[in-house]
């Protein structure tokens, strides 16, 4: 299917996990500089990769911000140095959703954590590629990545796919097994993928990944019970 050219994975030796070692950690590219923004789009109650990525970088509340309109208040037993609005990402600036242009507008070097359970199509597609540009690194959930599920065209998906594959490199990988996955083209693709993205800007001469997938003491199973999706194939590793 047309998608699995856009989840081609670039090898990238620094990496690192910040947050819990199960649902609510990420792995993403350490040692490319500073930010000047940090965004977790989504947040319902677990909120330990913005305590940890905030703390890292020794940011505060006036360069971090938290957007979910599905809590009542920001669970700030993880940190306090962020800022919550109470809005849900969305295509359109409205009294209850955002699509974070103004912030698009104000910052250069955004790191954007998003999960949003399939939010991420809308906005994704409302953008342009000079928007995706102020993001210098983006760890996003994908949901129903294989089919018209979760309220969005296939289509659509390959589109959100494609854009981003045109301004980052996709580095790191990570099947979410509380979802399935099936057999594309001989490759096994989780139908709930987590992904992390480096602008290309600053991921000089890169080439295909070649470790394998998932990585020990580095990615976590986000349900206990079931076993990792390996991802030890194309478009992941070569």
């Amino acid at each position: 299917m047309a998608h699995i050219s856009f989840l081609t994975v670039y090898q990238h030796n620094d990496k690192i996990r910040l947050g819990a070692n199960k649902d609510g950690g990420y792995v993403f590219g350490d040692n490319i500089g500073d930010y000047d923004c940090y965004i977790s789009a989504g947040v319902s109650d677990e909120e330990s990769f913005s305590r940890d990525f905030i703390k890292k970088y020794g940011m505060n509340k006036t360069q971090c911000y938290a957007f979910d309109a599905t809590i009542e208040d920001y669970p700030y037993e993880y940190t306090k140095d962020i800022t919550f609005i109470k809005k849900n990402i969305g295509p359109e600036q409205t009294d209850t959703t955002t699509n974070l242009k103004e912030y698009n507008e104000k910052y250069n070097n955004i790191f954007l954590k998003m999960d949003i359970e399939g939010g991420e199509y809308s906005w994704l597609d409302s953008l342009n590629e000079t928007d995706l540009t102020h993001y210098k690194q983006i760890s996003i959930e994908f949901h129903g990545i294989n089919d018209n599920s979760w309220n969005n065209s296939h289509q659509t998906k390959v589109n959100c796919l494609k854009k981003l594959a045109n301004t980052h490199y996709l580095i790191h990988a990570h099947g979410n097994n509380w979802a399935g996955a099936r057999y594309i083209n001989n490759s096994i693709i989780p139908d709930v993928i987590e992904l992390t993205y480096i602008r290309k800007d600053i991921l000089k001469n890169p080439f295909f990944n070649t470790t394998a997938l998932p990585i020990e003491n580095l990615d976590f199973k986000n349900n206990i019970h079931n076993n990792e999706i390996s991802l030890n194939h194309p478009p992941f590793r070569f």
